[in-house]
């Protein structure tokens, strides 16, 4: 009962997005006192981006083919076989064929499609109905966060903690992805910059640099610079804004906007920005309910405020995965004419604004005070996440591949 009760926690887990994929955006800025200029070029040179992983120099798997099972629709995110001049399928592609060398092996792709609500039940079908064959068809899944559950339940994928050369302490795997969904001392998936669509699933904001200039408020760059963007600040500015600009005496979206929700799944960005735990682990490893206390409570007070009572601070009360698009449409249609202040986004919305003529910029969510100790942030449970079958016959070659991609 208590491993059943431990699936169900962490599936409401997945499924909400919450603290299971949130990530800390440190306060840049505030840990020198002398920061990096933009012409400091040596400055610039000297630091360290990269970390290096532990594995082996002399790993040798023969040429060895390694098979991903992979969402169709998104097989280019993670497997390119061959260049196509697009900036981003290039890098996946050099990456690939980077890994590839280093040790010697050959990446091979099993598409299915696993998108939609249809196609996502027929990829667990399919992944549970090989794997309870006996079939090590494919070694590494790559599926999505909301269907993790289910190949758990299902017992066809294995502890992650026993594959060799896979370190999940490592900074390219999501931190609170491995606290939060080990049970009971077994980590059985785990998802990080592995996942380019974790990456463009994360959710942040985008404000107007052209309306914030022209309306005289405050940088909101400097703010999180300094540690001080908060709830506050950028409330107090988005409150400002409202403009009547049609003259009808109505709040719509042809007038001038401080702040929209562009899509109703956005809201969990608040979870992981007020750093409102979901869950905690007990002595055992397994996760207990804590969401809810007085601090949820006043969070959830506060939003409902904000967006009941000021005009211009609206919600888009749709999701994206619906068929009516219209609210989203209006909304990025105001953000591109230059009538929206700040809208909530994934990265990946950037397509929405490439022809863009006013001046945009990227901002994390705001912290609940300053005395919140970073920015954080979550992202939506359609990112990628990874599993590695029971099936699986050469565990170190599996982890070695998901270490170094």
């Amino acid at each position: 009962m208590k491993k059943i009760y431990a699936i169900l926690i962490l599936s409401a887990l997945l499924v909400s997005a919450a603290a299971s994929c949130a990530q800390s955006i440190p306060d840049s800025g505030v840990q020198s006192e002398q920061p990096v200029q933009t012409g400091d070029v040596a400055a610039i040179s000297d630091t360290v981006l990269f970390a290096a992983d532990d594995l082996p120099d002399n790993l040798d798997f023969d040429g060895k083919e390694i098979t991903i099972m992979y969402r169709e629709e998104e097989i280019r995110e993670f497997i390119n076989t061959e260049q196509t001049g697009d900036v981003v399928d290039d890098a996946v592609y050099e990456s690939n064929r980077n890994v590839e060398e280093r040790l010697n092996i050959l990446l091979t792709a099993f598409a299915m499609r696993g998108n939609a609500t249809d196609d996502r039940t027929a990829f667990v079908n399919h992944v549970t109905s090989t794997v309870q064959a006996g079939d090590d068809a494919f070694q590494i899944v790559g599926a999505l966060t909301y269907n993790m559950p289910a190949f758990i339940q299902n017992g066809v994928v294995m502890n992650m903690l026993d594959l060799p050369y896979a370190d999940f302490d490592k900074p390219w795997w999501v931190q609170d992805l491995v606290r939060y969904g080990t049970l009971g001392g077994r980590l059985y998936l785990a998802s990080g910059d592995i996942s380019l669509s974790l990456i463009k699933k994360t959710l942040c904001l985008y404000f107007n640099i052209n309306l914030a200039g022209s309306l005289g408020l405050d940088s909101p760059y400097d703010l999180v610079n300094s540690g001080a963007w908060t709830r506050e600040n950028m409330d107090t500015a988005a409150k400002s804004v409202y403009m009547d600009l049609n003259g009808d005496g109505q709040v719509n979206t042809d007038d001038c906007y401080g702040y929209a929700v562009y899509d109703r799944n956005h809201l969990n960005m608040y979870i992981g920005a007020y750093d409102l735990e979901v869950t905690a682990n007990d002595e055992n490893g397994y996760p207990t309910i804590v969401f809810g206390g007085d601090k949820t409570a006043a969070a959830v007070e506060y939003l409902c405020g904000l967006f009941a009572d000021y005009p211009g601070i609206a919600i888009n009360k749709l999701s994206d995965a619906g068929n009516d698009l219209s609210m989203h449409q209006a909304l990025r249609k105001m953000f591109t004419e230059g009538r929206l202040l700040f809208v909530s986004a994934e990265f990946n919305n950037a397509e929405f604004y490439r022809d863009m003529k006013d001046e945009y910029g990227i901002l994390p969510a705001p912290k609940w005070d300053e005395n919140q100790a970073g920015y954080y942030t979550v992202a939506r449970n359609v990112y990628s996440s990874f599993a590695v079958p029971v099936t699986c016959s050469d565990p170190d070659l599996t982890g070695a591949v998901l270490e170094a991609l």
